[in-house]
């Protein structure tokens, strides 16, 4: 993914995460940040559906590579915390389909 993740794209960003998930849901789903450099909480809202999504499905999300002000929004939030989205590095999660 790049750019930026709001209300004018969040959208699009639900409807892959939908189509990925709501079918036959990989064990574990890495999303690559490492291009996106905003993110607002229409963004926040879709991780948040995402995640609960994939757990109810058995699919572990993540979120990988993700530049300092992005990390910082999630860290504020509470979201990495609350949720349990986890940073990872993308070489540490070769069993999860890339989002890029």
């Amino acid at each position: 993914m790049t750019g930026e993740i709001d209300i004018a794209t969040s959208g699009e960003l639900a409807s892959v995460l939908a189509d990925l998930l709501d079918g036959a849901p990989p064990a574990a789903l890495e999303l690559d940040f490492g291009g996106v450099r905003f993110l607002d909480s229409s963004g926040i809202l879709v991780l948040l559906r995402a995640q609960g999504r994939a757990a109810d499905r058995g699919c572990r999300l993540t979120v990988a590579d993700v530049q300092p002000t992005v990390r910082r929004v999630l860290e504020i939030t509470g979201v990495l915390e609350l949720l349990g989205l986890g940073i990872i590095p993308a070489e540490a999660a070769d069993d999860a389909t890339p989002i890029r």
